[in-house]
Parts: structure tokens; sequence; C-alpha cells
């Protein structure tokens, strides 16, 4: 994993059981990949201002394995599969302690230009925080 973002479950997430909600996965998720651009120097709005470009989901996909509970501790990863000139593929786990996966992502995202919102490659700066 190139990144790692500690989540803890609040009441908020979780159904009447104290059952995480699946949608919550997705909020994870992104705020891992969020904090991951982040630690490399790019926030979303830094992508916008400086470079045109912001990321859009493209497709997604989650595989829920155990769930997660109210004031469970977890981690989401975030790892690079794939780089394709405007596209790029991650990996983002979910984890209960160092083992435990409860669930798994996989995630597209598609760089864009923003004033068109139509696909765009990555600017070449991104490439070495990008780059599997």
């Amino acid at each position: 994993m190139r990144f790692r973002l500690p989540i803890r479950v609040y009441y908020e997430d979780t159904d009447a059981a104290g059952v995480v909600y699946h949608t919550a996965y997705l909020r994870y998720m992104d705020r891992a990949r969020t904090e991951w651009l982040r630690r490399e120097g790019w926030s979303i709005a830094r992508l916008a201002d400086e470079l045109g470009v912001l990321f859009v989901v493209g497709e997604v996909r989650v595989r829920y394995r155990a769930p997660a509970r109210h004031d469970d501790e977890l981690w989401v990863g975030v790892g690079v599969q794939a780089m394709k000139s405007a596209s790029l593929e991650l990996v983002q786990p979910v984890c209960r302690g160092e083992t435990q996966v409860i669930g798994e992502g996989s995630i597209r995202l598609v760089s864009v230009s923003t004033t068109s919102f139509r696909p765009r490659p990555f600017p070449e700066i991104l490439h070495k925080v990008l780059a599997p």
C-alpha cells in the first residue's frame, strides 16, 4: 500500500444494529484518496487551480467481507494498480487490525479538464506521484 489512513467508526456511519452502512465504505475510501494526494503535496484545489485537472470516479467496485461496527478502529489503504494516460486504477482495502480485510475497493479515477470536464492526460508533474 502506498498510503494508509486510520478511520474510527462513528455512530453516524451505522444502522440501528451498529453495523456500518455499505455507503460509508465509499466515504472512507474517498477520504483515504484525498489524504494520500495531500500527503504527496496535491490538494484537490491545487490540482484544479494550478493544473486545470480534476479526478472523477469512472468506476467503483466494492466487495464486503465482514461487518464493521460502531467504534471499530479501521484503516483504509490506497494502492496504485495501473496508470494510463488519463485514468488511474486503484485498490483500496478496508481493514481491521493488521490482517483482517473487511472490504475491498477497486476504483478507476479519470483525469478531466476543469473547463470542459472531458478526459485529458495527466500532467507530467503528476506521473511521479501517481505512477505504480
